[in-house]
């Protein structure tokens, strides 16, 4: 499992929110998520960010992509 992992949910620069994980076991709760939401073609995927919870609705036109580093 990847040390440090950033997501990028939306669109280009600077048009998308950008989270980083340090912990692996928050990120694989997060990567969990996006999978089955991409598998299903639709969802949700929650995210906790500073005591707030964020919420994205997945479908195909939401891009979501990660960069995994420190394996």
């Amino acid at each position: 499992m990847a040390k440090n992992v950033t997501l990028y949910i939306g669109n280009t620069a600077p048009n998308y929110a950008k989270f980083r994980f340090t912990d692996s076991r928050e990120w694989e709760g997060v990567r969990s998520q996006i999978i089955t939401a991409m598998n299903e073609g639709r969802g949700t995927i929650e995210i906790n960010r500073k005591g707030n919870k964020v919420v994205y609705v997945y479908s195909p036109f939401l891009p979501v992509s990660w960069v995994e580093t420190g394996a």
